[in-house]
């Protein structure tokens, strides 16, 4: 149960991203792949800030015929979304795939904070969330999908709805040295009522900031280049990395902690696949 806990919680909210990876080949239930490996990350402590971080740590993701279970950053690898949980599908034809799933919302705890600027703003318990994801496979590998996500266990946190697209790239004349497979990725995120209160709302009370109450609406958009590089002839090991540049949004922009509406991650890891 520990393991299942630790595969299925997503990374932080701010560096959850729903994008559709390539659809793997049919598994069936007596082909189990896994992946284990480090990938280390840069981005803002939290949404709209200045002050970032870096940090190294583990993934981990595995496939048992339909069923996928991986930390955040780690299901791209084996065909499940970069959010990372448990998901298997319910359908897949003619293009279609409807997908079902649990994820653990972590909720916010900042603890990065040097200057203590959110020091104001109330915690986010961490919650399992639900995910729906219908997505819809284009001609030239591409792909568009539709995801919801509620919050199952009512603790305030609401539910997303995120609209993404995913293609694969023809690896740029000026890049070919580095070898390997280009995507591009983006995504539209909107919050419920309850979800925009509970992570960019501000309560009466708080000494740093004004008292916000946003309404639902539009959260962030992001674009993102991702690449990935086999490294060994039987395809084990694999090279990989990213940078994406996210906008807030709507009410999610308005929020009085909010110090800059656009800003960037970038991230570069290592694993192994079986």
């Amino acid at each position: 149960m520990a393991l299942l806990l630790l595969l299925c919680a997503g990374g932080p909210s701010v560096h959850a991203a729903d994008r559709p990876q390539p659809v793997d080949e049919a598994a069936t239930l007596d082909d189990v792949r896994y992946v284990i490996g480090l990938t280390a990350a840069n981005a803002p402590i939290y949404w709209g800030q200045n002050e970032r971080s870096t940090g190294l740590r583990p993934f981990v993701a595995l496939r048992w015929g339909k069923l996928r279970i991986s930390n955040s950053g780690a299901g791209g690898l084996i065909g499940e979304t970069n959010a990372g949980g448990a998901s298997t599908d319910l359908l897949d034809r003619d293009g279609w795939r409807l997908r079902t799933g649990l994820r653990i919302d972590r909720g916010r705890r900042i603890q990065d904070d040097s200057e203590q600027r959110l020091s104001d703003l109330p915690r986010v318990r961490g919650t399992l969330r639900g995910r729906l994801v219908l997505t819809r496979t284009l001609p030239g590998n591409a792909a568009w999908s539709l995801t919801v996500a509620p919050d199952l266990l009512g603790r305030e946190g609401g539910t997303t709805l995120q609209l993404g697209y995913f293609r694969q790239l023809a690896t740029p004349e000026w890049l070919s040295g580095l070898g390997g497979q280009w995507s591009v990725g983006a995504d539209l995120n909107m919050g419920s009522k309850q979800y925009m209160q509970s992570y960019f709302g501000v309560p009466q009370g708080a000494q740093r900031f004004v008292p916000y109450e946003p309404g639902a609406g539009l959260r962030n958009a992001s674009l993102g280049l991702g690449w990935q590089r086999q490294l060994d002839h039987d395809k084990h090991w694999v090279l990989f990395g990213g940078a994406a540049a996210q906008r807030l949004l709507g009410p999610a922009a308005d929020a009085p902690f909010v110090q800059r509406t656009g800003t960037w991650t970038v991230n570069l890891g290592l694993a192994y696949r079986h």
